[in-house]
């Protein structure tokens, strides 16, 4: 991976937060603190300004986003570099912001991004408050039962531990111990409680101490501070943190790397459009450009495929 943004607004200060409480208790020197960038640069976030409609693409638009004039998309923004917030503390960037803002921009319409948690996404968008998700969310077969998918991007689940492993944490020996997890995400529903299973439940150990969390960046927060012994986490969000403090965590393996989805109500209008979109900016290189600028060129996916 190569060496992403650091978080501002926000982001830093709850960064700089984690890496205070790193620093001390690890009684080691302090790293310095994520640098600020004034609120006057928020657009240059944003390097993807000069998209322009794809009329193939913009066709398939249902008539309702048009007439709306506007498209809605939600995402949980607490998680460098996919998704949080810029200096400004309104201005929601990273990954996922600015591929909503380039199929908006590839469909000729203006996108409005909506803070959400995470476990108000799915029903926010069935019952139709927002027009889609793309909240890093996996396609399990529970999601597709209610959420159409289109695939944008492939990553796992990675385990982080305190620099060194002193306690030599593997996916196979965390049976017993505390490991923290974002509150609705797939590792608290599925990736731990499936480790637990079958490491733990299958050999009469302990299970797994699940410790959940509002977000990533609060289970990295308690990691640091030595109330968990280790974290489950989207890779993306994992391997930042592990990046900006490479003397105080490491990544000690990768889960269950799959597909990662547009989110949209099963049977969506919209649905056909997206995809277009998201193929446009493919074939442009509009889509490979943005997981490089967030250090993320190896989990670009090859099409945006509709699961299930």
């Amino acid at each position: 991976m190569s060496s992403p943004r650091r978080p501002t607004g926000r982001g830093a200060r709850r960064w700089a937060v984690l890496l205070a409480a790193v620093a001390v208790a690890a009684t080691a020197c302090g790293s310095a603190a994520p640098e600020s960038r004034g609120s006057a640069d928020v657009g240059r976030f944003d390097a993807f300004d000069s998209v322009v409609p794809d009329p193939a693409a913009a066709s398939k638009l249902p008539a309702r986003i048009t007439q709306a004039g506007k498209l809605v998309v939600v995402m949980n923004a607490s998680s460098a570099p996919v998704e949080f917030y810029a200096d400004d503390n309104k201005t929601i960037i990273g990954l996922n912001a600015d591929l909503a803002r380039a199929i908006g921009r590839t469909l000729g319409v203006p996108t409005e991004i909506q803070d959400v948690q995470i476990d108000g996404i799915i029903p926010g968008l069935m019952a139709k408050r927002f027009d889609m998700a793309i909240a890093s969310m996996a396609a399990t077969t529970e999601r597709l039962k209610a959420l159409d998918m289109v695939r944008y991007g492939e990553w796992g689940n990675s385990l982080a531990v305190a620099e060194g492993n002193p306690l030599k944490l593997t996916p196979q020996t965390l049976c017993g111990h505390k490991i923290a997890v974002e509150q609705g995400s797939i590792q608290e529903a599925r990736r731990l409680p499936e480790l637990s299973a079958a490491q733990c439940d299958a050999t009469g150990r302990p299970e797994v101490q699940a410790v959940v969390l509002p977000s990533q960046t609060d289970a990295v927060l308690q990691l640091g501070s030595g109330r968990v012994d280790g974290v489950l986490g989207d890779t993306p969000v994992i391997g930042y943190a592990a990046a900006q403090t490479p003397d105080k965590f490491q990544v000690v393996a990768e889960l269950n790397r799959g597909a990662v989805a547009v989110g949209l109500a099963r049977g969506s209008d919209l649905t056909p459009a997206v995809q277009a979109a998201i193929q446009s900016l493919m074939t442009t290189g509009t889509y490979q450009r943005i997981f490089a600028k967030w250090g993320m060129a190896g989990a670009v996916t090859a099409t945006p495929s509709l699961e299930g």
